[in-house]
Parts: C-alpha cells; sequence; structure tokens
C-alpha cells in the first residue's frame, strides 16, 4: 500500500500579488507574465504560456498591491506542461493601449525559491495576516 504524501509547506492562496519571471541565463531575457496558483514562503505554483522544463531556473519578481517588489531566484521542481487548449486552462488579461487579450496559460509549474529570503518571508506572512489571505491545505494523496 502506497504511503500517504502530506504536503509539507503550507500554500496561501494570494489575489494581492502580481508576478513575472524571466528564464535564466539572461541571454533569454524576455519577460513572461504569469498566474499565481498559491504561494509559501518556499515556492510558487503558476501558470504560463512558456513552456519549461524540469530543473530550469528563473528569476521571479513578486509586486505585492501595497507597493513592495521582491526578486527572488527559483528552479521548476514540478512541471505539467500540456499545451492542448483545455477548456480548464487559466487565462490571464494582457492590455495593449486600450484593448484587452485573454492569454491562455496551459502550462502549470511548481518552483521553488533557491535560496531562504527572509525579508519576503516575513512580508508574505505579515501582509497575508492583515488581508486574510486564505490557506490551502491539500492532501496529495487524493490526486488532482
Amino acid at each position: 500500500m502506497a504511503e500517504k504524501t502530506k504536503r509539507k509547506q503550507v500554500r496561501y492562496e494570494r489575489n494581492d500579488i502580481d508576478a513575472v519571471f524571466r528564464k535564466t541565463p539572461v541571454f533569454f531575457n524576455q519577460v513572461q507574465p504569469v498566474k499565481i496558483i498559491n504561494i509559501s514562503k518556499q515556492g510558487i505554483a503558476l501558470c504560463s504560456h512558456q513552456a519549461l522544463k524540469k530543473n530550469h531556473h528563473l528569476k521571479i519578481m513578486l509586486s505585492f498591491i501595497r507597493g513592495e517588489s521582491f526578486f527572488l531566484n527559483g528552479q521548476v521542481v514540478h512541471s505539467f506542461n500540456q499545451h492542448n487548449n483545455s477548456p480548464y486552462d487559466e487565462f490571464i488579461e494582457l492590455y495593449a493601449g486600450a484593448l484587452s487579450v485573454p492569454v491562455p496559460l496551459p502550462f502549470k509549474y511548481g518552483i521553488h525559491f533557491e535560496r531562504n529570503y527572509p525579508r519576503f518571508m516575513d512580508y508574505l506572512i505579515e501582509s497575508g495576516c492583515k488581508n486574510g489571505f486564505e490557506v490551502q491545505r491539500r492532501d496529495l494523496s487524493r490526486g488532482r
């Protein structure tokens, strides 16, 4: 019988954070918009329209609505690359002038932050407590 796997890190569902990432090395320097699924002190789950492979390194910029920004180094540890235009894809609105264009985000990733960022970790918890964040506690043994 398989042992139950439980998430070791509590993840928070926040709608007050915007994020973009840049692939590294720097000659792939295009900024990619993403949609955050959930976030923790140790990593982030997100959707993107950029295909990445496991172990790929990124520079992630997180911008909180209250004006605080953080630049974090991360690595792809989970990759669910399925570009099939499913009706269940996440979307993000990109604005160009007065036009809004929905962009599908079919690729889902788990990104682990490569270092501990104490200032980010403190801000994530403190700002969430003030804003009433939602905590996601999902038993991974039940499937997705």
